[in-house]
């Protein structure tokens, strides 16, 4: 079927009378196809326009002012499409003023695109966001045309800065980890026996490993000293409610309290094992701890034995006593004792709150 476009014309003879009529049908098929497929362009680009998740704009190259806004855009601005028309974009607050706009034309007239990785934009109502612009200058049936896709780029922003800061954080506590392990590694090659450094030394790695295990679970919200004191008794779980008695509120370590504590606990059930109540079958530990309120909040925690071999102070500290003394109290900012009673070793350790404890959480 072809679709026609027809014409016609009277025919005189010379002496002005009608001599006939002159038809002329012009097929015109290939012209209403084509009129259809721009027209159905047309239609297509304009849905896409209204319903794109960017906003865009169209700029007349010769006056820098806005001819075109697309729904997104007027939402990014909070104003109307008839309050964007007409304006430069530096009135809408995209480009710091007239001069970028009129240095974004003059670089779209020679490179046909320009792009901005990241600019300011505050809305009417003083939402405060970043964008990205990417300009195209493009011919339109003749006529030159701007069109800027203007992308919401706030929340992928914040997500990169939250990025960087979670990544200089695992840097940060990364090399505080190391640094607890060069300190464990130099003090326990000094104080131990070259035929047992590498057992030792992996024992004391594998505390500090229990310690990250928990706080990684935790999401390194803290971990509750229960949590902590099962991990580090882990060898002795059997025990635990029988001969090592456990008690005390609810309370979430900080990671540093959490690394200092552990390795503590560590230390002492080590050298119960060893030397003390956990070396016989008749011996006993009480673990406690505590949180009181006044006049300052301060948790406190003891290890208390009973029943093993009769306890003679040392004649020398090693490492060990160094990682119940000093370590932990620096840890946590607090003060550790040690009472070596002939019926039992007794380790006490006071703190402030604010230094041990997530306060929020506790």
């Amino acid at each position: 079927m072809l679709n026609v476009e027809s014409s016609m014309s009277l025919l005189r003879d010379p002496t002005g009378q009608r001599a006939g009529v002159l038809a002329v049908i012009r097929d015109i098929t290939d012209r209403l196809h084509a009129e259809n497929r721009l027209r159905t362009s047309e239609i297509r680009y304009r849905r896409l326009f209204e319903a794109a998740q960017d906003g865009v704009l169209l700029v007349d190259p010769g006056t820098c002012r806005i001819t075109d806004a697309n729904p997104f855009m007027t939402q990014l601005l909070d104003c109307s499409h008839e309050q964007l028309a007409g304006k430069v974009l530096s009135e809408i607050g995209l480009l710091k003023d007239e001069g970028a706009s009129q240095e974004m034309i003059r670089r779209l007239k020679s490179e046909h695109h320009v792009r901005y990785d990241d600019l300011p934009l505050v809305s009417q109502g003083g939402r405060h966001q970043d964008v990205e612009l990417v300009a195209n200058l493009y011919d339109e049936n003749g006529r030159s045309v701007i069109q800027c896709n203007i992308r919401d780029i706030t929340k992928r922003k914040l997500a990169e800065e939250n990025n960087n800061l979670l990544m200089a954080e695992v840097n940060h506590r990364s090399k505080n980890l190391l640094s607890v392990v060069q300190v464990v590694a130099r003090q326990t090659a000094r104080h131990t026996d070259p035929g047992t450094l590498v057992k030792r030394l992996c024992e004391r790695i594998g505390c500090l490993a229990a310690c990250q295990d928990l706080l990684v679970a935790s999401q390194w919200q803290g971990v509750e000293v229960s949590d902590l004191v099962a991990a580090q008794l882990e060898h002795f779980k059997d025990l635990i409610g029988t001969r090592v008695l456990v008690n005390g509120p609810p309370a979430r370590l900080n990671s540093a309290a959490a690394q200092g504590i552990g390795m503590a606990l560590h230390e002492l059930a080590t050298n119960a094992s060893k030397y003390g109540a956990l070396s016989n079958h008749e011996g006993r530990v009480r673990i406690l701890w505590n949180i009181t309120r006044s006049p300052q909040t301060e948790f406190s925690m003891s290890w208390s034995e009973e029943g093993g071999p009769t306890v003679i102070p040392p004649s020398h500290h090693g490492f060990g006593r160094t990682v119940i003394g000093k370590i932990v109290e620096a840890a946590l900012h607090g003060t550790a004792k040690v009472n070596y009673r002939e019926s039992g070793l007794c380790w006490n350790l006071t703190a402030p709150a604010a230094f041990t404890l997530e306060l929020n959480r506790a």
